[in-house]
């Protein structure tokens, strides 16, 4: 649901339904996932340019959603890790299916 709430494309028809129903229960759940996805882009990028951060890790992933973290973290440090962690079996999906965006991208279940 969370790419959903920011307005993204890859989420599956019971993420939209589900989102819907949420926000009709909570309508600031939009801007909540919007404020959150700003804080990880401000974050990853004072880390990445201000503290010299190489490595990331970002646990409870999710279905993937761009900006990525690592999309934010090479473009200021090329060669940053990142780590992904999630244990829904759905979360590599969208990933196999942009492999363009995630150099050296390696999978484990």
């Amino acid at each position: 649901m969370y790419d959903y709430f920011l307005g993204g494309k890859d989420n599956f028809a019971a993420d939209r339904e589900g989102a819907e129903q949420v926000i009709r229960a909570f309508p600031s759940t939009v801007s909540a996932a919007r404020q959150n996805r700003a804080f990880m882009l401000r974050a990853t990028r004072y880390l990445a340019a201000e503290q010299g951060i190489r490595q990331f890790l970002d646990i409870g992933t999710g279905i993937p959603t761009s900006p990525n973290l690592h999309e934010v973290a090479q473009k200021i440090v090329p060669s940053a890790r990142v780590v992904y962690v999630d244990n829904a079996p759905t979360m590599p999906g969208p990933t196999i299916s942009h492999p363009t965006k995630f150099q050296d991208l390696a999978m484990q279940y």
